[in-house]
């Protein structure tokens, strides 16, 4: 009987940008007492992804001075300011080995554990198609990062340029695209101003990671 080998899949934290309309140093401001960017790595190394990788850019040393990292590792992105696209190159560059990964961001909180392994999870079960599948995370009528990619998509990620994100690759293929239901209604809710965390420490609605 033939034993269905299990892909290599990694997980890579977008956390490169400067946050302008924050005003920055968005990822290191507290949401629910512990740094916005903590809870992404926290839901990534708590995934089954093989391995994880922050690629940070705009104050790199004082975002990781204020984060515990974790099994990630690190890539300083010293090309940020010419868009997000360079941070998915570097990130993509690291996962030559993985058979596929998944593109997440480091400013939405209530993206969990459950999440990224449910992502995981739909992957190994297209895993038999002759054509890849690249799934997103959704909820309700919204989709978005978290998207795994499998590698047939990874020469593609790196000829993204400027502000093109990973959302662009994913609805150019609809017909391979597929979609998990998040675990939590809120999980979209990233945090673009200092009004909107204030807003989202003040529900107190922050999930946790298995």
């Amino acid at each position: 009987m033939a034993v269905a080998l299990i892909p290599r899949v990694g997980c890579i934290i977008l956390a490169a940008g400067e946050a302008r309309r924050f005003g920055g140093g968005k990822l290191t401001a507290r949401a629910g007492g512990v740094p916005l960017l903590q809870r992404a790595i926290d839901a990534a190394c708590g995934s089954r992804a093989l391995h994880c990788t922050l690629v940070v850019g705009a104050g790199a040393a004082r975002v990781i001075a204020q984060v515990d990292t974790r099994r990630c590792r690190v890539i300083v992105n010293r090309d940020w300011r010419r868009g997000i696209a360079t941070s998915l190159a570097s990130g993509i560059r690291s996962a030559a080995d993985d058979d596929a990964c998944i593109i997440a961001l480091g400013d939405q909180p209530n993206v969990t554990s459950l999440d990224l392994n449910g992502l995981i999870d739909a992957s190994v079960a297209a895993g038999k198609a002759r054509v890849p599948s690249i799934v997103a995370l959704r909820a309700g009528a919204v989709w978005g990062a978290p998207v795994l990619f499998p590698r047939r998509d990874f020469p593609a990620l790196r000829r993204l340029r400027g502000d093109q994100g990973a959302k662009r690759i994913a609805a150019a293929n609809e017909k391979r695209l597929r979609f998990v239901d998040a675990a939590h209604d809120d999980a979209f809710e990233d945090i673009d101003t200092r009004e909107d965390l204030t807003r989202l420490n003040a529900r107190g609605i922050l999930r946790t990671h298995p």
